[in-house]
């Protein structure tokens, strides 16, 4: 009986060739050449590293170039392009153009072959991928988590171009909003995004879209962080999942605040653990109806745009509807490599990584922002878009901004040009896709809830 062996390794061994196939790429290439039809069609499926051949992605390109100046495709007029930039012998001189044209048989079968050239496409950018993680995990930075970060959007990029190239006509995007306007009328749900649970607000607004980035600015003690508890709740009972980044409060401080405003028992009970009799069926019922919200709070102190990014995509996968909150911008650390002496700088580089997170992942992102003193020395202190703190990027990059304003003593509150007391205004300031306006609510300091205002149906 023969036995098997293995045999051993050979050392200083050439690696593998990568994922390749010539003749497939020369068919395509042919196909190109003699038929207007498969030149346009390959022009929109295909892209220049398809080609495995350096001199086989030159003549690709010039095929395009000339596709593109609207010139004549023909050996002729091919050889005389790749001459007039000067590399016509690199890719094999007139005889390589001629054996290219002269294979009609590619017209039956480059559609296949355009197929695996994609194929070998992928392959190839997965095992660049691979070799590109491999040598970050031996050579990591000393933010570790920017590093997974960066191998995951390494992996998934390689499915991105699938995604991009997914195009379709008018005739049927008219089609599919058709049949997205007649059942979102049927069922009567004017609101396509993720509710905030106040009405006026989500009239104005029309939901919060996937890739907004959405910013609540307000000074320190007039509800930003309520507010934002009060919309994760509302969010996740409409059927959102929310992440919920707190930055500031630990998760004990946020279950405390929550409590509050849903049992009706004062915080400041909950939180000397007063408690009396009648109270504990109110805490019972709320402990109850909050816990089977998908609310997932993340309290890690000083967190990056990565880290929020890494973990939020996790938190997040397979959701369908999905809203994440940063509380709040102003306290997220830079990555080591982003560390700058302009504060200004720092919060210009998260903003912008805020937004890139909302499109990436395809969820709304509420970033709680605070506002710098230059309102105080206003007439009226009415708080506007220039007094996002520490970086006018905020305001270029959100797509929607509001602003919180409260009047901060009672003889304030009596002034024409302030709002009552014990209202806070709500100033949409900024909404790309919709109107602007102001809308009252009212807050209840002792369970930090709000509730909207409504003076005769007018306010």
């Amino acid at each position: 009986m023969a036995i098997a062996t293995v045999p051993a390794p050979t050392f200083g061994a050439a690696p593998p060739a990568m994922p390749q196939d010539v003749e497939a790429e020369k068919s395509v290439l042919s196909a190109m050449m003699l038929s207007q039809d498969v030149l346009q069609e390959c022009l929109v499926e295909l892209e220049d590293n398809d080609f495995y051949l350096p001199r086989n992605q030159v003549v690709y390109q010039t095929l395009r170039d000339m596709f593109d100046n609207s010139l004549p495709i023909d050996p002729l007029s091919v050889a005389d392009r790749l001459q007039s930039a000067k590399k016509l012998e690199s890719v094999g001189g007139p005889a390589y153009l001629a054996e290219l044209a002269a294979n009609t048989f590619s017209l039956s079968s480059w559609r296949h072959h355009a197929e695996i050239l994609r194929r070998d496409a992928t392959l190839r950018q997965i095992i660049t991928a691979s070799a590109q993680i491999t040598s970050l995990a031996f050579d990591a930075p000393e933010d570790t988590k920017e590093v997974v970060d960066s191998a995951e959007r390494m992996i998934l990029s390689v499915t991105d171009r699938d995604v991009r190239s997914n195009y379709i006509s008018m005739q049927d995007a008219m089609q599919a909003l058709y049949a997205e306007l007649q059942a979102q009328a049927e069922s009567g749900e004017e609101i396509a995004g993720v509710r905030t649970g106040f009405q006026r607000l989500d009239d104005m607004l029309l939901g919060m879209r996937e890739g907004q980035m959405v910013v609540v600015g307000a000074r320190p003690g007039v509800g930003k962080t309520s507010f934002a508890l009060n919309l994760a709740v509302q969010a996740a009972e409409a059927g959102a999942t929310v992440a919920f980044f707190s930055l500031e409060m630990s998760s004990t401080e946020i279950a405390q605040r929550l409590l509050s405003a849903y049992s009706q028992v004062p915080l400041q009970k909950i939180r000397s653990a007063r408690i009396a009799g009648e109270d504990w069926t109110n805490l019972m019922d709320a402990s109850a109806r909050l816990s089977q919200l998908d609310i997932l709070i993340d309290d890690t102190p000083g967190t990056t745009v990565t880290e929020v990014r890494a973990k939020a995509r996790r938190m997040l996968r397979n959701k369908e509807k999905a809203v994440i909150i940063l509380d709040y911008l102003q306290l997220v650390s830079p990555p080591p490599s982003k560390r700058s002496d302009s504060r200004a700088t720092e919060v210009s580089e998260m903003s912008r990584g805020i937004k890139i997170m909302a499109k990436d992942l395809r969820v709304p992102v509420v970033a709680l922002s605070q506002l710098n003193r230059t309102s105080e020395n206003r007439t009226g202190k009415r708080p506007q878009l220039s007094d996002l703190r520490e970086s006018g990027s905020i305001e270029q990059d959100a797509d929607i901004v509001i602003l919180l304003d409260r009047s901060s003593t009672p003889e304030e509150a009596e002034r024409a040009d302030r709002p009552d007391e014990g209202i806070t205004e709500f100033i949409v300031a900024k909404n790309r896709s919709g109107p602007v306006g102001t809308i009252e609510m009212v807050f209840l300091k002792e369970s930090t809830r709000f509730m909207q205002l409504d003076r005769n149906h007018d306010a």
